[in-house]
């Protein structure tokens, strides 16, 4: 499996490199307009990445699926489910990289602003100040920002699960029948419809839970650790659709698939 994470990240660390580069320059340039360019970059950035990673992700399946390259992956001594895994943890590897580098941006232009406003700056507590910037100006610190990104990060592998399972079924089941884009588009509706329905049984067994943390988050300000706490569930339950959604696309890729 450790080789086909490989070839992922080898078929697309050029155009990754790409996008770090334009996104560094475009910083650097932001940074020129002062603090609100730095403030604009950081509001921009995390869109354009994370949008950039939905469309990198979901591309390089459809190539695998469609294309000759992914016939001859497929043909390859491995297993539908150790295909998809590995697409599956490439992924969350990719989306953990992009949230460490959104963090460092936060702290290059968290220090720029400090400077700016004629703050002195200690280099070796740069996180120290990065995160008190933000807790004195915008009520929330750097560990809510990481929960936020995790969360978010959670949210999207288990989007992209979905679109996976609806392109495999597309091109296993139902491979013989026309407007196959048009299908899969279907498929992936009705998947989300069964996934949201779900998931909102599970929420309702487990309204107590929020109630308690309720409770707790009504005596103050929500700390990084309670946000953790309110989103826990909801992460919990992206996971496991991840997870399960992976297994059934590892077995249609398996037994089912039609190159």
């Amino acid at each position: 499996m450790l080789n086909l994470i490989k070839y992922e990240f080898i078929r697309k660390y050029r155009l990754v490199s790409m996008i770090l580069i334009t996104m560094l320059a475009l910083n650097l340039f932001l940074l020129t307009r002062g603090v609100g360019g730095s403030m604009l970059f950081l509001v921009l950035s995390p869109i354009v990445l994370y949008v950039f990673y939905l469309a990198d992700i979901i591309k390089m399946y459809s190539d695998d699926l469609n294309k000759k390259t992914g016939y001859m992956l497929f043909m390859t001594p491995n297993s539908g489910y150790k295909i998809i895994s590995s697409k599956l943890l490439a992924a969350i590897l990719e989306g953990f990289a992009l949230v460490l580098i959104y963090f460092i941006f936060i702290l290059i232009n968290g220090t720029y602003i400090i400077i700016s406003a004629g703050n002195e700056i200690d280099y070796s507590q740069i996180i120290k100040a990065v995160d008190n910037l933000l807790s004195g100006s915008l009520g929330f610190n750097l560990g809510h920002v990481l929960v936020f990104l995790l969360a978010a990060l959670a949210f999207l592998i288990a989007f992209i699960t979905t679109v996976y399972t609806a392109m495999t079924i597309r091109k296993s089941i139902f491979s013989e029948i026309k407007f196959g884009g048009l299908f899969s588009f279907i498929i992936f509706l009705l998947i989300n419809w069964v996934l949201s329905f779900l998931s909102s049984k599970f929420y309702d067994i487990i309204t107590p839970y929020y109630d308690t943390v309720d409770t707790i988050s009504s005596t103050g300000r929500v700390s990084a650790g309670g946000l953790a706490m309110i989103l826990l569930p909801m992460i919990a339950v992206l996971i496991i659709q991840a997870v399960s959604l992976t297994g059934i696309s590892g077995y249609l890729l398996e037994k089912k698939i039609n190159l």
